[in-house]
């Protein structure tokens, strides 16, 4: 029961956020094909492939072959990484505003960041 569990979220997953979606359209390809090797009895399988995804000019049946498998691909999908750095080092200084006002600043062991960089280090040896 679990290993059927897993498996339905992974495709769910899978599916959702990758372009394996495209595999769902796996009969539309195969009676695009069929159609036509009615037109052209000579036409493989191999050749249809080359047809369609080597370069294909609009022609009568564009908008079917436009629903073939990976022949658009997802606008929306996009996966994004982002680096943070390891450590933030801000520099103040004492500055006085115009109206004579002093303006008060934090020191860098203050600031959160230097704080962790500080916790979390690695291991050592002695």
């Amino acid at each position: 029961m679990k290993k059927a569990l897993a498996i339905f979220f992974l495709s769910t997953y899978l599916l959702s956020t990758t372009e394996l979606f495209q595999l769902l359209k796996l009969p539309i390809l195969i009676e695009h094909f069929a159609e036509h090797q009615e037109q052209d009895h000579g036409m493989s399988f191999l050749g249809y492939l080359i047809h369609h995804y080597g370069g294909h000019e609009p022609d009568a049946d564009y908008a079917t072959d436009m629903k073939l498998p990976f022949m658009q691909l997802m606008d929306g999908l996009a996966l994004s990484a982002s680096l943070t750095p390891n450590f933030i080092h801000f520099h103040f200084s004492h500055l006085v505003l115009p109206h004579g006002k002093p303006l008060f600043t934090h020191q860098d062991d203050d600031l959160v960041s230097a704080y962790l960089r500080s916790i979390w280090q690695p291991p050592r040896h002695s």
